[in-house]
């Protein structure tokens, strides 16, 4: 991902400070699709992506 993304990404929430990583955000990429990122000197490092589906069996 690039500063540019990120910058206009509407979904991004603050999480919180890392001392070794940055600035920490949690983003929504598409539709049940997140990524956690961590934002320092203006460079993206992608954490973790995960996706969330719904569940059928819970109905």
């Amino acid at each position: 991902m690039t500063y540019q993304a990120f910058k206009n990404n509407n979904s991004k929430e603050y999480l919180g400070f890392c001392e070794q990583k940055g600035f920490i955000y949690s983003l929504q990429l598409d539709v049940g699709r997140y990524c956690i990122v961590a934002l320092q000197n203006g460079c993206i490092t992608t954490l973790i992506t995960y996706s969330i589906r719904s569940c059928t069996l819970c109905r």
